[in-house]
């Protein structure tokens, strides 16, 4: 016993003692990074660029960015000048994807010269989309939600897939008659909250679905992106749960990004009719970026998390001649449920 401790405190010594590494950090050079998440269900078209130096991004202005399809040269974006850049440089272009399209973008500013080939996924159809009222119980609380169940047929062959939610509102001021007035009807595009940790599918045995454990040290699975692989070639209904006050349009509305332009006086006299649609998605993506989805979810959840237990996080990149990524995803879009309801000129109304 007398032996050991010398031996102990050796080892404490030895541990304690270190030696201090200088890495050497040579400035590279600056790559273009250039992003993109489109959908064919959009028209509407956004690519951000931007230049990577070592401790630093710079937003790219006045390049140069063409679009391809099928080989032939379909659309040069326009930059914007007017939003911010947060992401980087804004390039706006208006085109109509279709599945089986293959898809080139390319950007050039002296020195720098990238590009992007994707092709786009064959798009699943939702057959049918249920709604029913239930209790989940979740650790030690009772949660109420609305569950929406949709059911869609695998498309052949390995596929993997994500889910997201739509609510379109559209706002009418009405005359003394009771009709809308053209000028004065709004609509509006909403991101309805979902969650999918209740689809032992959808969130890949994570989650509430996997269980305590899994859930606490699973990722959130915030793209709600899986494979096809436990359901390979069937039919399945996908579960979502949804908050019951996404389903209620406010006692108490608000009307959000009201052009400027409007007399906000004459409209509070109006009476307003509110019609509110509902839509689940299920978007088909191609596995580079259900794999950049999946790298964008722990990079998200334990980016910051120093622990042995966490791997580093390694961003793909689909670009040649630079850095980021182009994704364009099939999207299968189906109204399940319309709620409509009407204020009169007395109720109040708050403006955003």
């Amino acid at each position: 016993m007398k032996k050991l401790i010398p031996i102990l405190f050796c080892t404490f010594l030895a541990a304690g003692c270190y030696e201090e590494i200088i890495i050497p950090v040579e400035e590279k050079e600056p790559v273009l990074v250039m992003n993109a998440q489109m959908r064919t269900i959009d028209e509407d078209h956004t690519v951000y660029l931007s230049v990577s130096h070592l401790s630093k991004v710079d937003p790219l202005s006045g390049a140069s960015v063409q679009i391809y399809v099928n080989g032939s040269l379909v659309k040069t974006a326009v930059e914007d000048t007017e939003e911010g850049i947060r992401k980087g440089v804004p390039y706006r272009f208006t085109y109509h994807f279709k599945p089986g399209d293959e898809v080139r973008v390319e950007a050039r500013k002296e020195p720098f010269f990238a590009t992007s080939t994707v092709r786009i996924p064959e798009k699943a159809g939702v057959m049918s989309v249920d709604t029913s009222s239930v209790r989940v119980s979740d650790m030690d609380a009772i949660l109420d939600y609305i569950q929406v169940k949709a059911r869609f047929k695998d498309l052949p062959g390995e596929t993997w897939y994500a889910v997201d939610h739509r609510m379109v509102d559209k706002w009418e001021f009405l005359d003394e008659e009771g009709n809308p007035v053209p000028e004065y009807t709004f609509h509006y595009e909403y991101y309805g909250y979902i969650d999918t940790d209740y689809d032992p599918v959808i969130c890949e045995g994570t989650g509430s679905a996997g269980g305590d454990l899994a859930s606490l040290l699973s990722a959130e699975n915030y793209y709600r992106c899986f494979s096809d692989e436990p359901i390979a070639d069937q039919e399945y209904a996908l579960r979502v749960m949804m908050s019951p006050s996404m389903f209620y349009l406010e006692r108490y509305p608000y009307i959000p990004y009201l052009p400027e332009d409007v007399p906000y006086d004459t409209l509070l006299k109006m009476r307003i009719r509110v019609t509110r649609q509902y839509y689940f998605w299920l978007k088909t993506l191609d596995f580079s970026q259900y794999h950049y989805l999946k790298a964008m979810n722990n990079l998200e959840t334990f980016g910051t998390d120093v622990s042995f237990l966490v791997e580093p996080t390694t961003l793909p990149s689909n670009v040649e001649g630079g850095l980021g990524f182009v994704g364009i995803e099939a999207v299968a879009s189906k109204m399940y449920a319309t709620t409509v309801r009407e204020f009169g000129p007395m109720d109040p109304v708050v403006y955003y």
